[in-house]
């Protein structure tokens, strides 16, 4: 176990195919880390590899009709008609009980708390806090989906008394809670984004409402990013930061795109072999 390196995994809708490779990828070069952590589709990975799930097993998964099952619930267009006129108790939808059983039966009643080669921590919005977090303790399974919960898609998420939301609506990169710690060196950071993300960056007005919010959120993510970064430095952590661009799969044929996402995420340990090769222990 590379013991003094952490790895944080972003929310990159869909990206969990280009992580999953990216992992697979990594712990061959001989780095396998002491401490996870993921928003959305990156706690997905990071929350099943640090329960022991190799990546080969998790890509089993991520292409199963089971997966694809959990898009389809009874009742979602009426839930999300319900949710568009702001009607009370809807939240999204999709309730998410399908992907909640899914979890559960590769995860069990594990917890948080119980993974500890590697530690993990998972991004969440917390809506009964009024906060975003790291969690660090709780039932796996259901904190994995509240990680993923993505806002309209999915309602919120009830996990013991509290409810809560995507984690990468305010946090898309977990990595602050390790700033702090003295028995982490190296933090790792694997971003995920598609063309459709890049595209929102290119300037000039905006023509749908659609892509002046997501400019609007990628910018709180490039500042929040930022500003964590200069802390992670002036605290004296080395931080590598690795970037993937992919192809964004699609929810009803996934493997017609997530084999090659699996392919681009591993590439980027490729061409960052040697820097890569530093952390191996």
């Amino acid at each position: 176990m590379s013991s003094r390196v952490a790895l944080c995994l972003n929310s990159s809708f869909l990206g969990y195919f280009a992580h999953a490779g990216f992992l697979r990828a990594l712990l061959a070069l001989g780095v396998r880390p002491a401490a996870v952590s993921g928003a959305s589709a990156g706690a997905l990975v990071a929350g099943l590899f640090a329960a022991g799930i190799a990546p080969d097993e998790m890509l089993q998964l991520f292409v199963s009709p089971e997966l694809r099952k959990v898009f389809r619930e009874p009742g979602a267009p009426w839930r999300g008609f319900a949710t568009i006129l702001n009607l009370p108790g809807h939240t999204g939808a999709i309730s998410g009980e399908r992907a909640a059983a899914l979890l559960r039966e590769k995860l069990g009643t594990s917890r948080i708390e119980d993974c500890t080669a590697p530690r993990l921590a998972l991004s969440v919005t917390n809506l009964s806090d009024a906060r975003s977090e790291a969690v660090k303790s709780g039932p796996l399974a259901e904190l994995i989906l509240a990680s993923g919960a993505f806002p309209g898609i999915f309602a919120s998420r009830p996990v013991e008394d509290r409810w809560f939301w995507d984690g990468g609506v305010a946090n898309a990169l977990p990595f602050d809670h390790w700033i702090d710690d003295p028995e982490i060196d190296t933090i790792l950071l694997h971003i995920v984004a598609n063309p459709q993300e890049l595209a929102v960056r290119q300037g000039g007005r905006p023509r749908r409402m659609s892509h002046a919010v997501n400019l609007s959120h990628q910018i709180i993510c490039d500042e929040l990013l930022r500003l964590k970064t200069d802390l992670a430095r002036r605290a004296g952590k080395k931080l590598v930061v690795l970037r993937t661009l992919s192809p964004r799969p699609t929810l009803w044929n996934p493997a017609k795109v997530g084999a090659g996402c699996v392919e681009i995420g591993a590439a980027t340990v490729e061409q960052n072999r040697s820097t890569l090769s530093e952390l191996a222990s």
